[in-house]
Order: C-alpha cells, then structure tokens, then sequence
C-alpha cells in the first residue's frame, strides 16, 4: 500500500482570481527562504523543562523580534515575569504587527516558540535535535514540526505580503508565545489577563500541524479537549517490610486507585463537537469510499513493546491515563505516601467541577475519603461517614484547563474554507485534538473564532521528529491568501 492516499479533487466555491495566483507566486519564488528559516528556528535551542523550572528563551526570541523587524513589521514584547527572586528570569509574548491603511478586521497569527525536553542519545547519529538536517525531503529536529514549521510559514507568509504592496483594511499580527508545552501559564494564559485587547483578534489562526498521515492534505482544526493534570497523594501506615500491610500500604492504595479505574471511573458521555458520523462523511468526501477503506486498514509504524492499538474511540470520550508514580525510601520499609499523577484529557462541554464529582464519587466507591483543593466543592462533605474519617488522598492540581470549541461556519471560517479549497482543490475535514494548544487559553479567555492548521511531519515529542518540507508551500500559499482574502481592502 502507498504511503499515501490519493484524494478527490473539487472545484473551488471560490477559485483563485488572476491577482491571487499572482500574489501566490511569491510563495513559489521564495520557497527555500521557508525552508531555510525553519531551519534556523530548529537550530536555536528553546527547551521547556516544566511550568515550575525556568529556561531562557531570550536567543530565539531575539532572533524572531530581528526577522520581523527587517521585513519592516512593528513588533513588540510582553514580559511575563517568572515567580523566582531573580528580576531577568521573566519570558517574552512577542507581537509583530501590520497596520491597515483604513479601520477593519483583526487577523491574528500565533505560534509557539517553545519545544519539549530531547535526549540525543535516542536520535539517529546523522539527525541531531538540534542540527535541522535535510534528508530525503525531511527536516529533522526537535520542534521540527511541533511547531516551529507552522511558525516558519506564518512568518513568510507576513513578510511576503508586505513585499507585495498589497492593501490591507485592518491589521494583520503574529502573537508568538513562550511555553506552550506547559500549557501558557506565561504566553496565552498571560496575555489575555493582562493584555487582551492587543491578542483579542476577529479571528486567530494557530499553525499546529494538522496533516495526519496517509493524508496529503491539512485538516482544520476547531477545537481541543481540556487537560486536567491531578496529583493524588495517598496517604497509608508505614512499617517494617517484613509484617505487610496490604490495606494501609500507600502504594497499594494507589495501584488499587489505577487498576479499578478502567471499569469504575464513570465519566459522563458528551456529544463531541465533530461526531464520528461526521467524521467519517467528511472523510469519503476527501477520498472516496475505497480510500476510506484504505484509511481504516493503515497501520503506522509500531514500537516493539506497544502493546495498544491505536483507539479511534479516544477522539470521542474524555479519557485519562496515570503516567508518574512516586513513593518509597527503601526496600524495607512499608511506604507512608505514595505520589500518582493523572492525565485526564475532557471533552468540550464537561466542567471541572463535573470532572471532579466523578472522581470523588469514585473515591467513595473505593471507600476512600478524599480532600480537594479549596476552590472545588467536595460532595463527600455532606456525608456524615467520612466527616471523622482519616484522610486517604489528598489531591492537587498541576493545571486544568476545560475543552472547547470554534463555529466552522463563523464569518472568518468560511472565509478559511473557501480558500482552503482554492489552495488544495480538495474537501475540508474539521476534527479537534486530543492534545492542548495556546487555543485553548484564548476560548477560555473569551476570545472567539480561533482554528489550527499547520503543515505535516511526523515524531513530535520523539525522537528524530521531522517536518515534511513538500508540504510547506502549500500551507504558506493558504495563510497568505486567507490574510489576503480576510483583510482585502
């Protein structure tokens, strides 16, 4: 079977005018300037440790701030000061503008500048992670394609429209942010609080990838579940490991905590924002009904040990994995605490307070007693049963966060549709993640018509992550002509 799947082509609602193949050409005489940037991106280190540890971000910031301002954009940074005594611990939120000549929509471009932790050890000797190696139309590295080629096409898409000379009513802006892998504490959660007027954009474009193989063509991103990462402390009777104490033994708690989850932790069903009756219509639309089969049968590459099958149901329910376990001070000694930390992805419409019931009624089921955070009601509290009872969890939160969604048929969406098909000739698929983005902080804070489309790669938070530079242009190609198209004066 090929690697890829062929896909229907349609005839565009609105095809490209004789000006826009014009002003789209540039894209084409400029293409290895797209590959080149990113490939600098790539080379500039800007790991993000954790939301708690600082890092310096300053060098790819100052070397984004230099670009724009040479292709004569107003670009200006926001500090976001890092809790720490130290003054020039903060991070930077960098805004490049373009002013219209006359008053009218604000089009916003985002991305994220910062990449999650690497081990060289587990890279290929001749793709380095921060080496931005060309090989067999793949540019490797870390951040490669999570994000900083969606970045490197907005960036060249800005520049080459206003090269252009091309009129614009409004304004166009880049938003780019500093620690997206942590979920924004000091990049999409911070600029809305205290500066939303400058991001609070008609509408936002986010240039995550959003091609998922055996596809050839983006997808649109509308929306994305909530992250809520909880930190539940058990707590048990420490002893002499020789006298076991199988009910107080605080990883016993625990490991019964995980085990009965799967079949106990009853979350309620909610009605995604693209169904998988939806999905699957807009699927054949891309690719008929014997690509579709020919979806359905793909089988990416597969690690020896992964014993999982990739579940297609997971789009669809929120869901929740146990992925840190801490406890013990030697191998004698029954352990007293024992530390569990919970991912739980939820969909659009679940509330966190919702979350938090099911958990404590579960907690209930297991006949453990539970303390929340202050902020949250505890239902156990009206129950007579535990008010003298010794604690067995208490849990924390690391970040919440509470899924959301974008209108496809907003106004700007269907401008984003229509030039969608004008670039790939094909029908557009809408899905929204299972991962977070800096989208999710923007809906939160109120801001409204906020998609994701970015080019294609593959690895992203693994080893020998790549961007698949054919897919580049066309992508540069579409945020071009959306702002073109958006903003037309």
């Amino acid at each position: 079977m090929s690697d890829l799947i062929e896909e229907i082509k349609v005839s565009p609602k609105f095809p490209l005018t004789k000006d826009e193949k014009q002003l789209l050409s540039l894209v084409d005489d400029n293409e290895n300037d797209i590959t080149e940037l990113l490939q600098k991106l790539v080379q500039l280190d800007s790991m993000n440790l954790s939301e708690g540890i600082y890092v310096d971000k300053t060098e790819i910031f100052e070397f984004t701030k230099d670009f724009m301002d040479k292709a004569g954009f107003k670009t200006e940074y926001y500090k976001s000061q890092f809790p720490s005594d130290k003054k020039d611990e903060f991070y930077y939120n960098l805004i490049a503008l373009l002013e219209g000549e006359s008053p009218g929509k604000a089009l916003q471009f985002n991305g994220h500048l910062d990449i999650v932790p690497y081990n060289p050890e587990n890279w290929d000797e001749d793709t380095p992670p921060l080496g931005g190696v060309i090989k067999e139309g793949k540019l490797y590295g870390r951040g490669s394609i999570d994000m900083k080629a969606g970045v490197a096409c907005q960036m060249m898409a800005m520049k080459l429209l206003k090269e252009s000379g091309e009129k614009i009513k409004g304004k166009l802006q880049m938003w780019f942010t500093p620690d997206e892998e942590t979920h924004g504490a000091y990049g999409s959660k911070f600029m809305p609080k205290n500066h939303f007027d400058v991001v609070n954009a008609d509408a936002t474009i986010i240039s995550e990838p959003r091609i998922m193989k055996p596809l050839q063509s983006p997808g649109i991103g509308i929306g994305e579940k909530g992250p809520h990462w909880f930190k539940f402390t058990f707590h048990g009777v420490a002893g002499h490991g020789s006298w076991p104490k199988w009910k107080s033994n605080a990883i016993n708690k625990a490991v019964r905590f995980i085990s009965k989850a799967n079949k106990k932790l009853k979350i309620p069903k909610l009605k995604p924002p693209v169904t998988k009756k939806q999905s699957l219509n807009m699927l054949k639309n891309r690719i008929g009904v014997s690509g579709l089969k020919e979806f359905k049968n793909y089988v990416p590459p597969i690690l020896p040990l992964d014993k999982d099958k990739r579940n297609s149901k997971n789009l669809y329910k929120t869901t929740f994995s146990f992925n840190q376990i801490k406890a013990g001070v030697k191998t004698n000694v029954i352990p007293d605490t024992c530390e569990l930390e919970a991912d739980f992805r939820t969909m659009p419409g679940l509330k966190s307070q919702e979350l938090i019931d099911v958990i404590v009624k579960y907690c209930s089921k297991l006949g453990y007693k539970i303390e929340l955070p202050e902020k949250f009601n505890n239902i156990q509290h009206s129950k007579s049963k535990y008010k003298d009872e010794p604690t067995d969890i208490t849990m924390s939160i690391i970040t919440i966060g509470e899924g959301s969604a974008t209108n496809p048929d907003s106004e700007f969406g269907k401008v984003l549709r229509n030039s969608f098909e004008a670039i790939y000739e094909v029908s557009p698929i809408y899905s929204y993640s299972t991962g977070f983005s800096d989208g999710g902080n923007m809906r939160e804070a109120g801001m409204k018509d906020i998609f994701i489309i970015g080019p294609g790669g593959t690895g992203a938070h693994n080893a020998n992550e790549y961007a698949d530079i054919s897919t580049l242009k066309d992508i540069t190609k579409l945020y071009l002509l959306v702002a073109y198209r958006y903003l037309e004066a």
